[in-house]
């Protein structure tokens, strides 16, 4: 691992998937700890600085995870990629404090729907919840990048997305 590793997903079949975030890239092993590829997201961000491209993995809800979805705190995009040959298909997101952009994207998770909920750190500090609309072209998932204020119990938010 080139610096910080960021994040270790076990997917449905076994595989373990760690972020290795300077790096630039998704390292993939077995439950024994056998290499079995590299899927690289944006190289050449973690030589720029701190940030890297691979914060968080989270995959598709569907029995087969088609989708694998990685956090990239380095250029503040949430990609879309196929699970199984680690492509880019999409991604949205850009810097910023407004409703589907981000400041320090740092980790994801799916839920049952496939919905994407996104957490940002240090000066985003906040949760978006990105509603799962269908599929664009037939293959590829259509997010809507509304944002959706997180409920807490005491009914403040805290913060939302500047106008």
């Amino acid at each position: 691992f080139v610096d910080t590793v960021h994040c270790v997903v076990i997917d449905n079949a076994g595989l373990v998937y760690v972020c290795d975030r300077k790096g630039d890239r998704i390292q993939v092993f077995d439950k024994m700890g056998t290499f079995k590829k590299n899927i690289y997201i944006k190289k050449g961000t973690g030589r720029t600085g701190l940030a890297g491209s691979a914060w968080s993995v989270a995959f598709s809800p569907d029995a087969a995870q088609k989708y694998m979805y990685v956090s990239d705190g380095g250029n503040e995009v949430l990609w879309t990629l196929d699970h199984a040959t680690g492509e880019i298909l999409a991604g949205f997101g850009q810097a910023g404090h407004q409703a589907g952009n981000f400041t320090f994207l740092h980790t994801i998770a799916v839920d049952s729907k496939g919905n994407l909920i996104a957490g940002e750190t240090i000066n985003g500090r906040r949760v978006q919840k990105f509603k799962m609309t269908g599929y664009q072209t037939g293959t590829i998932p259509a997010i809507r990048t509304d944002y959706v204020a997180p409920q807490s119990a005491g009914g403040n938010a805290g913060p939302t997305p500047e106008n």
